[in-house]
């Protein structure tokens, strides 16, 4: 498999789990601690720790260091590659 490919498979999977996607949604507007997190999506902090791992695997999500608090921010690069290859569906 091509970079790409792989690349596009650990995204989807990464998403498989509803838990995932809503940490993804709460995520679109602006890199949130742990705390935000947990009260914008509604999630607990079992959960957050358990779905963001694979998003963070799949570079998905990324985790940064700032002061003396951990955000938790969109790595949009990755979603414009991926959302670039669905919207040749959408042009045809």
């Amino acid at each position: 498999m091509k970079p790409s490919e792989i690349e596009m498979a650990n995204f989807l999977e990464s998403l498989k789990a509803p838990q995932s996607r809503r940490i993804v949604d709460t995520l679109h507007e602006k890199p949130l601690t742990e705390i935000q997190l947990i009260k914008i999506s509604k999630l607990s902090k079992r959960s957050i720790d358990l779905h963001v791992h694979p998003l963070i695997q799949a570079k998905l999500v990324v985790k940064k260091k700032k002061e003396s608090s951990v955000y938790y921010a969109l790595n949009r690069k990755l979603i414009e590659r991926n959302a670039d290859w669905f919207a040749k569906f959408l042009e045809s």
